[in-house]
């Protein structure tokens, strides 16, 4: 049973209709990724922020959109993807290079360099989201952990998901 954590809208943003599945950190968790890729087959779009751990047949099955994190050896992944998907600037990473854990200035620069309207991280196994500077940033925590958390974001909203263990 998933449940509701934060909400948040949007008023910057040009297009209301998309939807997105913002995943990140499965390591590995297969289970999880098909459940919840299942339970959301209506996305345009499924976003990975990294380190899924998995075999690359299998995510490409998915058409996930998706980068390099710190775990994901041998991957060809790029570590950041600038993404325009319909009319909305993301910036894609996992949040390694720019170092997170330790505060989002790298990040925020990188955003602003890029002209992002959305940025999309992981590598920190928690949820966050927030406004700066009309730059939204996601985070939608770590699927392959205990809290199994992901985010949807549809009509200039982010809802926070968990999924049932």
């Amino acid at each position: 049973m998933k449940y509701h954590i934060e909400q948040m809208r949007l008023n910057n943003l040009r297009r209301i209709s998309m939807k997105l599945l913002i995943t990140s950190d499965v390591h590995g968790n297969n289970l999880a990724l098909e459940e919840v890729i299942n339970q959301h087959k209506d996305v345009d779009y499924h976003i990975n922020a990294g380190d899924m751990c998995l075999d690359p047949k299998i995510w490409e099955n998915y058409h996930i959109i998706a980068v390099k994190g710190n775990n994901d050896f041998g991957s060809d992944l790029p570590y950041i993807r600038i993404l325009d998907l319909d009319g909305i600037r993301i910036l894609l990473t996992h949040g390694h290079i720019e170092h997170v854990k330790f505060g989002l200035d790298r990040l925020k620069l990188k955003a602003k360099v890029n002209d992002a309207q959305i940025v999309i991280f992981g590598h920190t196994h928690e949820r966050y989201m927030m406004v700066d500077e009309d730059i939204l940033f996601i985070n939608p925590g770590a699927l392959g952990d205990y809290h199994q958390s992901y985010a949807i974001y549809e009509n200039k909203q982010v809802t926070f998901y968990k999924r049932a263990q």
